[in-house]
């Protein structure tokens, strides 16, 4: 639903900074020459403007609009992982949006520690023992 309203996914809490440092962003719809020729190709040019500020692994996915969502890993399996945690965390975030859509946002600070701590240097949470991000 987000892709379709051409919405970023806010960051709400903390299933979310656990995979995304920050909302999960959303490209510019397609211009008409873009969708008339080379669509694909265009697609994957909308998804790479859109992350020229931002580093792909701090953000493994974006929703493209008016189209739907494009997550990444580095491998194949954390690609699926990354895909599926962006649906849970859009639906998480329109049934908090429901409930309080004036409600107070998730602290910077908390985004930070969550990601930190499973993406970060000294990472230490979600790691098999002994593995290394």
């Amino acid at each position: 639903m987000h892709a379709q309203a051409s919405r970023e996914v806010p960051c709400l809490g903390t299933t979310h900074a656990d995979i995304f440092n920050g909302p999960v962003p959303v490209t510019r719809f397609l211009r008409r020459e873009e969708v008339e020729r080379d669509y694909e190709l265009n697609t994957g040019k909308v998804i790479r403007e859109r992350f020229e500020k931002i580093k792909p692994l701090e953000r493994p996915g974006v929703l493209v609009a008016g189209h739907g969502p494009f997550a990444w890993g580095r491998t194949p399996g954390e690609a699926v992982e990354n895909c599926l945690a962006l649906e849970k965390i859009a639906k998480i975030a329109l049934g908090t949006l429901f409930l309080n859509p004036s409600g107070p946002l998730f602290p910077r600070y908390l985004l930070d520690k969550h990601f930190q701590r499973k993406h970060g240097p000294g990472a230490y949470y979600g790691q098999k023992k002994g593995e290394k991000r």
